[in-house]
């Protein structure tokens, strides 16, 4: 029997052994994608995933296991999931084992258990995967001092990580970090550094091997969540100023901010995730403090310019994580308890279309969508 037909075996003998079968018949005839996040509970991890109809609403599908740990408590970090680019596998953090697990994506929005790895640090808040490389950020512990850190690994065909030697690289001890992200083009990463108010990149060789980082100074304080346009603009949120800042990055890695920070416009926010719409025009920011998202216009140069200070709010606050479905249709966000679903037009403007609420999200981290 060679090696091919071992591996496919492996895989449909853990498809079998772990799918969920109620998630399978709760699959709803007219669902079009789903949304995912972890319940990071502290006595086991689970990825809770909802199928997502046409109108935005959502509908629980179920729970599966991601064999690691969470935390007990919600961590307010950005990406602690991600999804790949064609949507074939689902990562996501073990902040409590240090691990991340792995999980490919069935065609019906399942997600089904493939593999866990160290993360190769402790306690990983944060993801970020580029064709099939793989950065994870993990925020270290003070008692003991374990500082932060970034290591990366090679994602495989069957969902197993690799890590790639030399990958590793270690943070300022009381920086606070709070995301990891590849640029477009996978040649720069980027983690924010709240407690020390610097951007950090990081250049990626061809191995995949990332190098020391260059610190930048944010233009406003407390850097949280960030993401990018195609055209390599990046936005960041700033929660100690209540405001976010447009940048333009060189391919070595080289800062030049093009609007610096420009306030959400309440003294409440504390602007802490990022989205961006598929066609790089609209940036919108969850805040914490008033569980309001504001929305902002972003021109091709990069440039951003407040639309709408409080564009909707959240069912319960505070508003945390935020994630785009396809085609950025609806914009979902994680808030205290639950998820709260947003029709997107064209202005920048939100409509509610779905509000889900649950006890098993009161620890929840990280969102994905599809």
């Amino acid at each position: 029997m060679n090696r091919k037909i071992i591996a496919i075996l492996s895989i449909v003998i853990a498809v079998m052994s772990t799918v969920s079968l109620a998630g399978i018949v709760n699959a709803k005839l007219g669902s079009v994608g789903a949304v995912y996040t972890i319940d990071n509970a502290i006595a086991g991890n689970h990825v809770l995933y909802y199928f997502r109809a046409s109108d935005g609403s959502l509908n629980l599908g179920g729970s599966v296991s991601t064999w690691g740990t969470g935390t007990g408590t919600g961590f307010h970090s950005q990406g602690a999931e991600t999804l790949t680019q064609d949507g074939s596998f689902l990562l996501v953090v073990n902040a409590g084992s240090n691990s991340i697990s792995v999980f490919y994506i069935l065609g019906n929005g399942v997600p089904v258990f493939s593999s866990m790895t160290s993360s190769h640090g402790t306690t990983p808040i944060s993801l970020t995967v580029n064709d099939n490389w793989v950065y994870v950020l993990n925020v270290g512990t003070t008692t003991p001092s374990i500082a932060p850190s970034i290591a990366g690994f090679t994602l495989g065909k069957t969902g197993m990580l690799t890590y790639i030697a030399g990958s590793k690289q270690s943070l300022s001890a009381s920086s606070s970090p709070e995301q990891i992200g590849f640029n477009p083009n996978g040649n720069l990463l980027v983690v924010t550094e709240k407690g020390a108010n610097i951007i950090d990149t990081f250049t990626v060789d061809w191995n995949g091997v990332a190098d020391a980082p260059m610190a930048h100074a944010s233009a406003g304080s407390g850097p949280y969540g960030f993401a990018f346009t195609d055209s390599n603009k990046l936005v960041v949120s700033e929660a100690g100023s209540g405001s976010a800042s447009s940048y333009a990055l060189s391919y070595e890695g080289n800062f030049h901010t093009i609007s610096g920070k420009i306030k959400t416009g309440s003294t409440l926010d504390t602007p802490c995730w990022v989205a961006i719409n598929d066609w790089g025009t609209i940036a919108y920011t969850a805040n914490g403090g008033s569980g309001t998202i504001t929305a902002y216009s972003l021109s091709t140069m990069g440039q951003l310019t407040l639309l709408s200070t409080a564009a909707a709010t959240v069912s319960s606050a505070p508003a945390l994580d935020l994630a785009f479905s396809a085609h950025s249709q609806f914009l979902y966000v994680l808030n205290g308890n639950g998820i709260t679903g947003f029709k997107v037009y064209g202005d920048g403007s939100l409509s509610q279309v779905t509000s889900i609420s649950s006890s098993s999200l009161a620890s929840a981290a990280g969102l994905a969508a599809t």
